[in-house]
């Protein structure tokens, strides 16, 4: 015949043995974040720092206009500095110091128009004109650089195909490649009516 008895010293064996079988189970099923460690700690300590640095890649267009200003409102918000950057993709075709007037004038009303935008939120800007035979590996290089927080970039619906974009091979290259939060402006295929 067993004696069963209810000690004090049982209960706590025996509270301790299920309390770690369960940290165990709760170890072992939970979910880790996602993203590298770096990455987290980067990001945590671009958040404690707030945004100090916003780069935006601009091509003169609509749609770079809408990206400075919005940039323009964050940088305004966070007290942060803006740099606008113009990237002249030169042909391996030529040397990469060739003058290409067309595109150092299209540069020029690049940053006349982001400048215009700019002031009207009070916010200065830097300007920057690269040239490169890629703007993606440029782009990720500028920001590494210049210890870049966050990049604002566009990217358009090529005709009315899904899935398609005009800018797709820079895109997907500074998306891969960045060293800081990217944020891409997509307007819709259908605008709306």
């Amino acid at each position: 015949m067993i004696i069963e008895s209810f000690t004090p010293l049982g209960a706590f064996i025996g509270t301790a043995y299920v309390l770690v079988i369960a940290s165990i189970f709760t170890w072992m099923l939970r979910v880790p974040k996602a993203g590298a460690v770096e990455q987290h700690i980067s990001r945590i300590t671009r958040e404690a720092g707030r945004f100090s640095r916003i780069v935006v890649p601009v091509q003169g267009d609509f749609l770079s206009d809408r990206l400075v200003a919005l940039a323009s409102q964050m940088a305004k918000f966070r007290g942060a500095t803006m740099d606008v950057l113009y990237v002249i993709e030169v042909p391996l075709s030529l040397p990469i110091n060739a003058s290409m007037e067309n595109q150092e004038r299209s540069s020029e009303q690049a940053f006349e128009r982001a400048g215009k935008i700019a002031s009207k939120y009070d916010v200065k800007i830097n300007r920057r004109v690269e040239r490169a035979r890629q703007a993606g590996p440029n782009i990720v290089r500028y920001a590494r650089d210049n210890n870049a927080d966050l990049l604002l970039m566009g990217d358009e619906p090529k005709g009315n195909k899904r899935g398609g974009t005009k800018f797709a091979r820079s895109v997907e290259y500074v998306f891969e490649n960045a060293p800081c939060e990217v944020l891409i402006d997509r307007p819709p295929i259908d605008p709306p009516r």
